[in-house]
Formats: structure tokens, C-alpha cells, sequence
């Protein structure tokens, strides 16, 4: 299983792939929405292999993120992110540079703001 450095570090790519595509221009919003759903996924991961634990799938990650005291604040947010991700890849729903700037990196923040004190 990755380590909590391992994961804050491929959390951390994949922000960065997402920062890197023009934002205003790109044809591939929906692979940004992706990323940042995946880098808040490995922030939460990290968060758990920090105890020992780890998810086996999306939906043990997300009951556990429910259940968690420490970190079931940000479950909207992941939420969210993950709601998105899947109407990009799987509905192919059209997404705005808006919604990434003022929907979608706000969440991410939120995320990492709670979880990386605590790692």
C-alpha cells in the first residue's frame, strides 16, 4: 500500500497537471476535473495511511471519510469533486472555467486545508 508521502505527492502531480492546462482555452476541462477530484482523493488517502488505513474503493473511502470526526467536514467537498468528476468522464457533461475557479478549487483548498495539518 502507498505511503502518506506517496500519496501527498501524487496529489500534488495531479494538481499540478490540472494547474498547468490553460484554463481559459483548453478543450480538456474535463481531464482538470478529474485531476483535482484525484489529488483530493490521494490528500484523503494520505490522511488514512497516516493511521494505517486504507480504502479499497470509492465507496468504503467515502464512508469513511463520513465517519472520521477529524475530517467529516469535508465530505461535501469531496463529494462534490467526485460528483463532478463523474458527470465530466462518464455523463460528458460540459463543465465552465468558472466552475473549476469558483466551484471546484475551492473545494480542493478546503480539503487540504483540514487534512494536511493533520498529517
Amino acid at each position: 500500500m502507498p505511503q502518506k508521502h506517496e500519496h501527498v505527492a501524487k496529489a500534488k502531480h495531479d494538481e499540478g497537471f490540472a494547474s498547468s492546462l490553460d484554463l481559459s482555452t483548453t478543450p480538456y476541462l474535463d481531464w482538470a476535473i478529474t485531476a483535482l477530484f484525484y489529488a483530493a482523493l490521494h490528500y484523503v488517502e494520505a490522511y488514512f495511511a497516516a493511521m494505517r488505513r486504507h480504502s479499497p474503493d470509492h465507496r468504503t473511502r467515502d464512508s469513511a471519510v463520513q465517519r472520521d470526526s477529524r475530517i467529516k467536514g469535508i465530505y461535501n467537498d469531496y463529494s462534490e469533486l467526485k460528483n463532478f468528476s463523474i458527470n465530466a468522464r462518464y455523463y460528458m457533461i460540459p463543465f465552465s472555467e468558472s466552475d473549476l475557479r469558483k466551484n471546484l478549487l475551492p473545494r480542493l483548498a478546503n480539503i487540504k486545508a483540514r487534512i494536511l495539518p493533520l498529517l
